[in-house]
């Protein structure tokens, strides 16, 4: 059993786990440098990442000697006792720089924390990648801004035109057509064309696919991707007979967003080669999410009160967030519950679940969107969904593993991902099942003996790499006892002079108030996150779920 407060290979464990939590290079810079210090006190280090494909590396920050005058400047101006590689996968990415010979514990350690340092460089590399596909979908929302008036009148098709129009002018394209499913949701439905500019109607209806196949019904599902002729005149899977030599390329721009298809815009002959294709074909996907969102609502008939601000819209989002959480407690005896979430905007990436699907049976859950806002509620979106179908059915590792998949799926190549305590409890039994992938430490009292013990992570974050194993945890819960699960917003809360809650603060808390009702400890642990922070709003979403065994 570990207890609080945790040695310092724990401290030392979760210190590196931190930087994985960094938003900036500066943040991973300075807390990396902080542990290489408490590593290697008093010995001069140099940390370098590589520059070009020669393999030039530039001096990124020192610390500990008179390396520092070096910050900025060419690694080879450094003369290292030992030098130590930064990796990702094969890659590598630069060098550590130590001013002395190393015994192999500490080499060990330090090859341990560079991998650290690496993958947590390489998720903010794929975040930024991320951001930049982020500032793309803002471009073309403030792009479409003057159809909010058009959205005030309800008037459908001139908000579909304009639709086509931007995608045309993202692609550089000279015609393009808009197709959107009879039942938005449903591929099955089949395409209806909305709107067509640039071409004639007539053309249209003598395409063919291959085989006399439907088509452009055969082009749902595909990717975001520009499509050239072959050597052979085949063309994004038209009959060849009926493509035209002047007809070269066609954008496939998909309309769908987290597993739901709208409908496919289809552009002809855009004016991309080369590298472009792959900019042009991002800044199409992320303009197809945006798409597929505004037929869905315009379907649904969801959001007609869409006559104001951008605020407005956000704030009708997080409404409806608000109101996936549990209304209410399960019924079930000598078991209390009580939880929170609070969003750092008007939407978050935090989700928190529990229900009792069967007499005496709990399922729930605690999850944490990478980054939060608009991307990562909506992937949590169809994360709840998809959780509260299976979750009655399997035990919490299988769950995991299952939800996992679904999420690699989800995310791609975007570098989101989500961490989670997922949790059984059988309260005949008081047996706790629980697994974490990849989440902040949960804490459990022990009334017998008044000590917390922190239930860690056995398994990777969902959705960081495919084929992940997880493992459970179980536990006999006796009177008194009470479980703490948290996401890292509270935990990495800072207050003015930028330090963090801390899980010890947590935990002592816990101890402190174990033997109050669960809405007391809620209570008194929301208080006193205000109090260290001098605020009832974070830069993280903050979640927090108390279970207390009466």
């Amino acid at each position: 059993m570990t207890t609080v407060p945790q040695d310092r290979a724990v401290h030392a464990a979760n210190a590196l786990a931190a930087l994985h939590a960094c938003r900036t290079q500066a943040e991973l810079d300075r807390r990396f440098a902080t542990e290489l210090a408490a590593q290697l006190p008093d010995t001069a280090v140099a940390l370098c990442l590589t520059t070009d494909a020669e393999g030039g590396r530039r001096v990124t920050f020192a610390v500990g000697g008179e390396w520092q005058a070096t910050v900025d400047g060419d690694a080879r101006a450094i003369a290292a006792a030992t030098w130590l590689p930064i990796t990702y996968r094969e890659h590598e990415v630069g060098a550590l720089a130590v001013g002395r010979e190393l015994g192999d514990d500490e080499r060990t350690a330090l090859l341990a924390a560079l991998a650290h340092y690496g993958a947590a460089l390489a998720n903010l590399t794929f975040n930024a990648e991320a951001h930049r596909d982020a500032d793309t979908y803002c471009a073309t929302l403030q792009a479409l801004e003057q159809g909010i008036v058009l959205f005030q009148e309800e008037d459908a098709e001139t908000m579909k035109a304009s639709l086509l129009q931007q995608a045309m002018r993202i692609g550089d394209a000279l015609a393009g057509v808009l197709y959107v499913l009879r039942e938005v949701g449903d591929p099955a439905s089949g395409l209806e064309r909305e709107q067509v500019l640039g071409l004639p109607e007539e053309f249209l209806d003598s395409l063919r696919g291959q085989g006399e196949t439907a088509w452009p019904d055969v082009l749902l599902g595909l990717p975001t991707q520009v499509m050239a002729r072959g050597d052979d005149g085949s063309l994004a899977m038209l009959a060849p007979q009926c493509v035209p030599a002047m007809l070269q390329r066609i954008a496939v721009m998909p309309l769908r967003y987290h597993g739901l298809e709208a409908g496919l815009c289809l552009l002809f002959n855009p004016q991309v080669e080369g590298h472009e294709t792959r900019d042009v074909a991002a800044r199409l996907q992320s303009f197809g999410l945006l798409g597929a969102a505004l037929l869905h609502r315009l379907h649904l008939e969801a959001y007609r009160a869409q006559n104001s601000s951008r605020d407005r819209e956000l704030q009708i989002a997080s409404t409806i967030q608000q109101r996936l959480l549990p209304s209410h407690p399960p019924a079930t005896p000598g078991v209390a519950y009580a939880w929170c979430l609070v969003t750092a905007q008007n939407i978050g990436g935090d989700y928190l679940d529990v229900f009792a699907p069967h007499e005496n049976d709990v399922c729930g859950i605690v999850a944490d969107a990478s980054g939060h806002g608009i991307n990562s509620a909506l992937l949590m979106s169809s994360f709840r969904s998809t959780y509260r179908a299976k979750a009655p059915d399997m035990t919490t590792e299988v769950l995991a593993a299952m939800l996992n998949e679904e999420v690699v799926h989800e995310v791609g190549p975007t570098g989101m991902f989500i961490t989670a305590a997922i949790y059984h409890l059988d309260c005949k039994t008081r047996r706790l099942h629980l697994t974490s992938a990849g989440h902040t430490p949960g804490m459990l009292f022990h009334a017998a003996t008044g000590e917390v013990e922190m239930l860690d992570s056995d398994g990777p974050p969902l959705g960081f790499m495919a084929g992940a194993d997880y493992t459970r945890q179980e536990r006999h819960l006796a009177s008194g006892d009470v479980l703490l699960l948290y996401t890292d917003g509270i935990s990495e809360a800072a207050n003015g002079d930028l330090d963090m809650y801390g899980e010890q603060r947590l935990a002592a808390l816990l101890r402190q108030h174990a033997s109050a009702t669960a809405d007391e400890v809620l209570a008194a642990a929301r208080q006193d996150l205000a109090e260290f922070t001098g605020r009832d709003r974070y830069d993280d979403d903050v979640s927090l779920t108390v279970i207390r065994i009466d």
